[in-house]
């Protein structure tokens, strides 16, 4: 009897042992650069399932996913972000929709660049509660067996899993590794991409908000770096459109496009400048209606920027600031800018009639455009009505624009 009870309590004492170690140390023991290494590659894991999945997929259908990839990515997001496709889509959605407004979800605008940065997450937690954006904008995400009696309603059930999970692998070291799954797509998707993406790096087109591209080389979140290009071309399914920019999430789709799971729907229009031809034909019509984004940001880097530099040249420094502090102004639309704005490009205009001129050149153009009300001939013949009275103003840089959109073509 004595024997049995010390073999029991002997293999009690081991078994608890062995549970101890194993929520302290956890089954699996890596060194603290394989922790950093797996860190890294859940985490990116993450942000691919977000901006192949959420974003370029569902939101933009912009690629086509198979279904086995698909219902990985969504498994994937509920155990890691707790986050339902229809949400995350919704809410995307209505910010391109309302972008830089009051009714943008997470626009530094109007929220803030700090507010937006540090507590993007809640941001999104607020318009997820409001059921009007979700039935407005959530039109074909998936509504199978799996998203309404799994994903709907036990969203939290998933990193509660990955929580115990990670305890189980690594100990008290997955509970490290768990907490910084769990700041990585608040800090670095909502924050990031949301706050730093409306505020600071550098602008490929004149885009109608103030997005930017935050680094040419996409690769820390997935590409989503591009995202001035983003909003430029939001059903493109590559983000970098200059030769200098690269973006892994385009990688991961030519991949992925190799073993069969997924399909390109649609790429930013490719255009090409040519030697002007004799007149602005039905064909090159076309080409400026698609490409009437690169037309504009032409418009800018042609005319209005080297017309303010000649004028900050012959001014006086407080003149040259005042231009400098206003070239935002001169490129965003009418309706974007405020009554203050409006009073320093008055202040610009009394000084710089060329100025004003081409100012007032460049908002015609985009109304024309942007019309909606406007057949091809008669865009065709409002086109070039345009480019008579840019040639009789006789600027020089403005008259050569005028001339470049008969050579105007979208190629593929």
């Amino acid at each position: 009897m004595d024997i049995f009870l010390n073999v029991s309590y002997d293999e009690f004492n081991l078994k608890y042992t062995t549970m101890i170690d194993i929520l302290i140390n956890g089954i699996v023991e890596f060194t603290w650069i394989g922790y950093v290494i797996y860190t890294l590659i859940v985490t990116h894991i993450t942000i691919v399932a977000i901006t192949l999945y959420l974003h370029r997929g569902v939101c933009h259908s912009a690629i086509e996913i198979k279904p086995a990839l698909g219902h990985f990515f969504r498994f994937w997001l509920w155990l890691t972000t707790s986050m339902r496709t229809a949400d995350w889509v919704a809410i995307h959605r209505k910010h391109h929709a309302k972008v830089e407004t009051i009714d943008d979800p997470h626009s530094p605008a109007y929220h803030g660049i700090k507010t937006v940065l540090l507590c993007g997450a809640d941001l999104y937690h607020d318009e997820k509660n409001n059921p009007e954006t979700i039935a407005k904008y959530s039109q074909n995400c998936p509504n199978d067996w799996v998203e309404e009696h799994v994903y709907t309603g036990r969203n939290n059930l998933g990193i509660l899993f990955l929580f115990i999970g990670n305890i189980l692998l690594f100990g008290v070291v997955g509970i490290i590794i768990w907490s910084i799954q769990m700041a990585w797509t608040p800090i670095f998707a909502a924050g990031g991409i949301n706050g730093a993406g409306h505020y600071w790096g550098y602008r490929n087109y004149d885009t109608s908000d103030d997005s930017t591209n935050m680094s040419p080389v996409g690769v820390l979140i997935g590409g989503e770096e591009l995202h001035n290009n983003h909003h430029a071309f939001p059903t493109a399914a590559k983000f970098s459109l200059k030769p200098w920019e690269f973006d892994i999430g385009w990688l991961y789709i030519k991949l992925f496009s190799a073993i069969g799971q997924i399909n390109v729907k649609r790429l930013a229009p490719k255009t090409v400048v040519n030697m002007p031809a004799d007149i602005l034909d039905s064909e090159t019509g076309y080409a400026l209606l698609r490409s009437k984004l690169t037309v504009i940001t032409n418009y800018t880097k042609n005319v209005l920027s080297p017309l303010m530099k000649q004028e900050s040249r012959e001014a006086s420094s407080d003149f040259k600031n005042l231009l400098k502090r206003s070239k935002p102004s001169m490129v965003r639309e009418p309706h974007r800018i405020s009554n203050k704005e409006t009073l320093t490009l008055d202040e610009i205009f009394k000084k710089s009639s060329t100025l004003k001129t081409a100012y007032h050149l460049k908002n015609k153009l985009f109304d024309i455009l942007h019309s909606r009300n406007l057949k091809h001939e008669s865009f065709i013949e409002t086109i070039n009505a345009w480019r008579e009275e840019a040639q009789n103003e006789g600027i020089e840089c403005l008259v050569d624009f005028s001339n470049s959109l008969k050579g105007y073509k979208v190629v593929k």
